[in-house]
């Protein structure tokens, strides 16, 4: 009953902005240029759709933030093993961390691109530097308390390697891998935006960010609306539907 209770807010929370918005651009002091009605930017947004790549420009900057995330997951799994071996590691680790995690990753471009130049290289290691340290902080915590429940039971047991690995701490720490996925995802996301429209401005015409500074050098504003309404989209699939946590009684 709450669910659907909720459901109905958001349909009427959504239509009360829709009208808003069209009130606002018939009767507002804004031209028509600057801020155009709903039917302007859905028919922008199917142009750009069916004419101008949009579509492949929105698949390119998702696989480009998935992965970096692969990538950080691949790494902070390593790191987390070394960890568990070595207090040595776990203490570098998390000194890097605390220097490095409060940076944001358009921070760190310049710099980037005097060591590697303006290439794709560089793109995915910002995104990679974005999506890291948040994966590295929750699966570190997640696998440190899975270590003070299980430890007893891992000394009674002696279960090998693959099976503690797999059994307590793989599917133990599922949910918060996928609430630190959610907010790694949630980081890179914003940080490539920004990298994609500076990369943009450089020449590497791909990505949601490139288009978003391609329609306002253009003066296309109902265009640059619909790049973010896409861009709010693919934040809205992935956050809401695919790393939404799961609530207590909910089925999986």
């Amino acid at each position: 009953m709450k669910t659907n209770r909720s459901r109905y807010y958001k349909i009427f929370i959504i239509v009360l902005f829709f009208l808003a918005w069209e009130a606002a651009a018939r009767f507002g002091p804004f031209s028509e240029m600057l801020f155009p009605g709903l039917a302007t930017i859905g028919r922008r947004f199917w142009g750009l759709l069916m004419e101008e790549a949009l579509l492949f420009k929105t698949l390119y900057s998702v696989a480009v933030v998935w992965l970096a995330m692969m990538i950080s997951l691949a790494a902070v799994v390593v790191l987390i093993i070394l960890s568990k071996t070595s207090v040595f590691v776990k203490t570098a680790v998390d000194l890097i961390r605390a220097f490095a995690a409060p940076i944001p990753g358009v921070a760190i471009l310049p710099l980037v691109i005097l060591w590697f130049g303006l290439s794709r290289t560089s793109m995915l290691l910002i995104m990679i530097h974005a999506t890291l340290w948040p994966l590295w902080t929750q699966l570190s915590l997640a696998v440190e308390r899975l270590s003070r429940r299980f430890s007893r039971f891992e000394r009674a047991y002696r279960l090998s390697l693959w099976k503690r690995f797999w059994h307590l701490y793989c599917l133990g720490a599922a949910e918060d891998l996928k609430s630190a996925l959610g907010v790694a995802w949630s980081r890179g996301w914003r940080a490539l935006i920004s990298v994609e429209m500076i990369f943009g401005i450089t020449g590497s015409q791909s990505g949601l960010g490139w288009l978003l500074y391609e329609r306002r050098m253009y003066m296309d504003t109902a265009g640059l609306y619909a790049g973010l309404a896409a861009i709010a989209l693919c934040g809205i699939l992935f956050e809401t539907w695919i790393f939404r946590p799961e609530k207590a009684g909910e089925p999986a």
